[in-house]
């Protein structure tokens, strides 16, 4: 991503009260919530929230709904350093797969694409809120009349972002300044201790700035949670398909791998990585009666039915690690294999 795109603008419009946001984020609020002194109870019930737990990795819940909850924990009077508690507990692996396609971008920079790419896996509505100046970078949120309202989801998003740079350089990173549009809500010291600066209070703006050079840091992320069981389930995978014969099994094996690493799967990278050529591979794919294309996309059905099976993963986040970017295009692969959207198969498997 050039620097000349960071300077398209960023999100400007109200609050955005149609569309919704993964529910494991909700649920995540609720639990820290509680643990924080807000009772359980009253809570789910005020919200209309059936249980703390998101009921299946797919859930998803309407914007407004989020906002009672942060209306929820505002009016209740949680400590003062709620939103910065909140905040410090994001860590990359929080997001899933996205976090594994950020935690394998080279820089920043590339990273930060990717959650923008991607971003609709967590919430509908994304936020274009990062812009580079000549020495800083800067995330500006706009001044939205809900900033006043609930201040502790204000602080906890600038949080997320502080921890987000942090968790992908594995560096100290602090901002060189922060603004924020209300009193301050705890002692300003623990602002500076989280966020590496003492905010401007009752600014007119939401900002945090950050010095340039972390725009093009490179990536240093811990191994993920996320990777290692993607890495498990297709290596069980990989061995309980009947083999194939030699080149056959390396080709598949090579498309596993790639598809892991959010990579597409070329049949130019396969020759490469198996030490020959795009004809000779072709050559002996042909002699095999099965082409590359046809090999890829057996592969990419047994490993999206195989994770379906499991709730560890969104049908997105299955989109993406069976190397599809559009949700759209994998469901009309799926419904292709299988005669059914992968959400109807992932329900009957489930009542099975």
């Amino acid at each position: 991503m050039p620097d000349r795109a960071i300077h398209d603008g960023y999100y400007s419009g109200d609050l955005p009260t149609s569309g919704t946001i993964t529910a494991a984020i909700t649920s995540r609020l609720i639990h820290h919530a509680a643990t924080r002194g807000v009772p359980l109870p009253d809570m789910l019930a005020r919200v209309g929230w059936p249980s703390p737990r998101a009921p299946n990795p797919d859930a998803r819940v309407p914007f407004e709904l989020h906002w009672s909850v942060w209306r929820f924990i505002h009016e209740h009077g949680v400590p003062g350093d709620f939103g910065l508690t909140f905040g410090e507990s994001f860590a990359l692996d929080q997001l899933g797969v996205l976090g594994m396609l950020m935690s394998h971008s080279a820089t920043v920079e590339e990273a930060v694409g990717q959650q923008a790419r991607f971003q609709r896996l967590l919430l509908d509505a994304p936020f274009k809120v990062t812009r580079l100046e000549p020495e800083k970078l800067v995330i500006e949120h706009p001044p939205l009349p809900i900033a006043t309202q609930l201040p502790h989801m204000i602080v906890a998003g600038l949080c997320f972002w502080v921890q987000l740079l942090r968790g992908l350089t594995r560096e100290k990173v602090n901002a060189l300044h922060v603004e924020l549009p209300h009193e301050p809500l705890t002692d300003e010291d623990r602002y500076r201790a989280t966020l590496g600066a003492r905010p401007r209070f009752n600014a007119r703006r939401i900002l945090v700035e950050l010095d340039r050079a972390w725009w093009h840091a490179p990536v240093r992320a811990d191994p993920l949670g996320v990777e290692a069981y993607l890495r498990t389930r297709s290596t069980l995978l990989l061995r309980q398909l009947p083999a194939r014969g030699g080149r056959l099994d390396q080709v598949r094996e090579f498309i596993v791998g790639e598809l892991h690493h959010g990579r597409q799967p070329t049949l130019t990278s396969a020759a490469k990585r198996l030490g020959t050529s795009t004809r000779t591979l072709q050559r002996g794919l042909r002699a095999a009666t099965i082409s590359y294309e046809v090999l890829l996309d057996e592969t990419r059905r047994q490993l999206a039915l195989d994770y379906l099976g499991d709730d560890r993963l969104t049908i997105g986040e299955v989109a993406l690690v069976v190397g599809y970017s559009e949700p759209a295009t994998f469901y009309r692969a799926f419904k292709r294999w299988m005669g059914v959207p992968p959400g109807v198969y992932r329900s009957r498997r489930a009542s099975a």
